[in-house]
């Protein structure tokens, strides 16, 4: 009963662990959005320099997936919920990844004359932190219809990427002086997109956890 009461605390352990990490990438994402529009080149540098304590969370919730694993014999189920958490960091980790990559971005934009944004980059950014917020959300909570939803969401992403890539190719064809701009521009929404994949894939292994069903997207 003591080895069952202490592998329960461990699991919980690693699911409040997850759970940092997912609130430390939103933040990031808020902190992201926010360099880029003020084009603070002190803010992008700080996301860039903060990546390798994201790092080191994904590493610290890896080697504890693999401790519970040695240690433990977790049954099928809890398995099955360790092996998706160890999939799941890996997104995590690459969301906080493109965040310091689009801060790379607002570092070059910061010496080139400034453009405005395009139109549907702020949808971009709080349709991304909106699902990472309801992922993170529905592992807490093992929601399988919250996480359901996620998955949903990502269409309405690439719609607002098709805008983003339209009006970013009309405003150089218009502005050719302003083509390094726009190109940089179209990285970033690039990246948005990915993340927005990632977070996809975050909910995807919700969803298996809940349920055991692998969903192929």
């Amino acid at each position: 009963m003591a080895t069952r009461l202490n592998y329960n605390k461990e699991l919980q352990a690693l699911y409040d662990s997850v759970k940092q990490m997912g609130m430390t990438i939103e933040h990031t994402i808020d902190q992201t959005w926010k360099a880029l529009q003020k084009m603070d080149v002190k803010a992008a540098q700080a996301i860039i320099e903060g990546d390798d304590a994201i790092d080191q969370m994904e590493h610290n919730i890896e080697q504890a997936c693999l401790d519970l694993v040695i240690t433990q014999s977790p049954v099928a189920g809890d398995w099955r919920r360790i092996a998706s958490i160890m999939r799941m960091i890996a997104d995590l980790e690459r969301i906080a990844d493109h965040c310091s990559d689009i801060s790379e971005y607002v570092i070059q934009l910061s010496n080139k004359p400034r453009v405005e944004l395009p139109t549907q980059m702020e949808k971009m950014f709080s349709l991304m932190k909106s699902m990472v917020n309801s992922t993170v959300t529905a592992f807490v909570d093992l929601n399988e219809e919250q996480a359901r939803g996620v998955i949903g969401q990502d269409d309405l992403q690439d719609d607002y990427f098709l805008q983003v890539v339209e009006e970013l190719c009309t405003r150089m064809q218009q502005n050719p002086d302003e083509i390094r701009q726009r190109v940089d521009q179209l990285m970033i929404a690039k990246y948005l997109e990915r993340m927005s994949d990632h977070s996809t894939n975050l909910a995807e292994w919700v969803v298996y956890i809940v349920s055991g069903e692998l969903v192929n997207n």
